[in-house]
């Protein structure tokens, strides 16, 4: 259900009374790429943040990324994901565990990660970025791990596959995702339809991705859009937008070990307009004040009368104004984050008795 009931069109209706602006919006004639380009900054505008520049994270704006498990050896994981356009905050599951609840460690969100080796990667807090398709590391099917650029292990005839849910320990896996020789990207992904073990299982003999030359995938601009799929054997492998979103962990994880699972959390793209019908999702009616207020801003500085558009400075300034208004609506409630010690004392011993997370310990020794 969307969050609005207000369309740009009704907006449009309600700045042409405004005596000075009717001349930017008339009645007739070509008005609609104004009002839509206008529409898309004040949306660009509301959902960046505030005057200082500083991001907001509204939540009606939020989104639950799909979450998935990590693998052997194995930072980058490639997704459908089309509509991500920040990380908030991210989680670990462990779910091999028999404790009720499952135990739980932060992951630390960052803006980028290299990619790391098994060695040296002291830190206190495992961490995350998102990155496009195109940018992650992926294995190539049949190829020798010796030839391979991460040194990894790959796909290939034979090997066998297996899905890490409901397991007790992370099985020794190979890396789950492949770029084929047409420069197309797949991920394993389950599938109760082809297999009973979920999409997981042992590959075929030969090279499930040599005649797909041309896939298709979500993306921004098509979201329902039904992924190409391809049996390997008993492995399903699904195509991904080369743009959309996946992302890279660190430290490395071990070759086995729990299975944890990834759980972040992240705001929507910033939506953009392209016809006077469309609703202003996600802005909520109640929000609907300032959005209104950042359009008729950006009207004075299209205004054909010169008096109009002198105004659009103290206009503007107005405009930021009411965006930190927003922002004060949106957050009533103090946060959840705070300094806090972590023993019973506040005088601690500090960084050096503290055991960094590595592929033995990736979301720290307390957790074990």
């Amino acid at each position: 259900m969307a969050n609005s009931s207000y369309t740009i069109q009704m907006l449009v209706d309600q700045v042409r009374t405004m005596g000075d602006l009717a001349p930017v919006l008339p009645d007739g004639g070509f008005y609609e790429t104004l009002a839509l380009s206008m529409a898309n900054d004040v949306m660009t505008d509301m959902l960046l943040g505030s005057a200082k520049g500083s991001r907001f994270n509204f939540k009606f704006n939020r989104i639950i990324v799909p979450q998935f498990f990590i693998n052997s050896w194995q930072q980058d994981y490639a997704s459908s994901l089309t509509n991500l356009g920040w990380l908030e905050s991210c989680l670990a599951y462990n779910t091999s565990s028999t404790i009720v609840p499952k135990p739980t460690a932060v992951i630390e969100v960052k803006r980028d990660l290299l990619l790391t080796g098994v060695n040296g990667q002291g830190s206190r807090y495992a961490q995350i970025c998102w990155m496009q398709n195109d940018t992650l590391t992926y294995g190539i099917w049949g190829q020798s791990t010796i030839n391979s650029f991460t040194g990894l292990q790959n796909p290939g005839p034979g090997v066998t596959i297996t899905n890490p849910l409901g397991l007790t320990a992370m099985p020794i896996n190979v890396v789950t995702q492949v770029q084929d020789a047409f420069g197309n990207f797949w991920i394993v992904t389950p599938s109760t339809t082809f297999n009973p073990n979920g999409g997981y299982g042992t590959c075929g003999n030969s090279n499930p991705f040599a005649t797909n030359l041309n896939p298709v995938f979500p993306t921004l601009a098509s979201p329902n859009t039904v992924a190409t799929t391809v049996m390997d054997g008993g492995v399903q492998w699904t195509a991904v937008w080369p743009k959309g979103q996946g992302f890279r962990i660190a430290p490395m994880p071990s070759q086995t070990g729990p299975v944890w699972q990834i759980a972040p959390i992240g705001q929507a793209r910033i939506p953009q307009f392209t016809n006077l019908q469309q609703i202003l999702d996600p802005i909520p009616d109640d929000y609907y004040r300032y959005f209104k207020q950042g359009f008729v801003c950006y009207c004075t500085n299209a205004s054909p009368d010169p008096k109009v558009r002198a105004k659009f400075e103290t206009a503007k300034k107005l405009w930021m104004e009411s965006l930190n208004q927003a922002v004060n609506q949106g957050s009533r409630e103090d946060d959840a984050f705070g300094f806090v010690p972590s023993e019973a004392s506040v005088m601690d011993t500090g960084w050096s008795t503290w055991t960094g997370i590595s592929p033995m310990w990736p979301y720290g020794p307390l957790q074990y």
